[in-house]
């Protein structure tokens, strides 16, 4: 008795996975499909990358639940709906709280991922500090010795060598973090 009970209550599920499987009725769908029917459905995501996520990250949980299987490989993957998902009663959870969820996961990740780049640019920058110091050192040692430049020169060679390395880091990071914030977001 218990059991019929759960059964004929209608389970919440995410309102935007509500709206494109139960009132659009999509079945053997992509995740590229799924995005595009999200994104004309709803103007809240105006990026295809997150919108692609969102949508993945929906399936993903309900092919967990036993709702949907996938069929095919990559990017021929396909999902169709079980028996168990068409036989629930399913309604819209609010959409206001779903929502607010992800911008919240998704701008906490965003900080976290930009603060680590950051950091790592930092460092790099401090030892390439270092190194830039080590490099005018060796200089200043074969000009004062220049009986002995042989012996200091594989040093110089190898901190320039490294000096060049940590400078490809310190530009690259910098390069990602004025595109991010010019985007105004990042994700991996």
């Amino acid at each position: 008795m218990r059991m019929n009970v759960q059964m004929t209550q209608p389970q919440k599920i995410n309102a935007y996975m509500f709206n494109l499987l139960i009132k659009k009725e999509m079945d053997n769908f992509s995740v590229t499909e799924a995005r595009d029917a999200l994104m004309d459905l709803s103007e809240e995501f105006k990026n295809q990358q997150e919108a692609r996520k969102y949508v993945y990250r929906q399936i993903l949980a309900f092919e967990r639940k036993g709702w949907l299987v996938s069929k095919g490989d990559n990017r021929s993957k396909k999902y169709q709906k079980t028996e168990l998902m068409k036989s629930l009663s399913l309604t819209p959870r609010k959409l206001k709280s779903d929502l607010t969820e992800v911008v919240t996961t998704l701008n906490t990740l965003e900080h976290l991922d930009l603060r680590i780049l950051q950091k790592e640019k930092s460092k790099y920058e401090g030892e390439l500090a270092i190194v830039l110091s080590e490099v005018e050192e060796y200089q200043s040692l074969m000009e004062r010795f220049p009986k002995k430049k042989d012996m200091f020169l594989t040093m110089f060679t190898e901190s320039k060598e490294y000096s060049a390395k940590l400078l490809g880091k310190i530009n690259a990071l910098s390069k990602v973090l004025l595109v991010s914030k010019t985007e105004g977001s990042f994700s991996c």
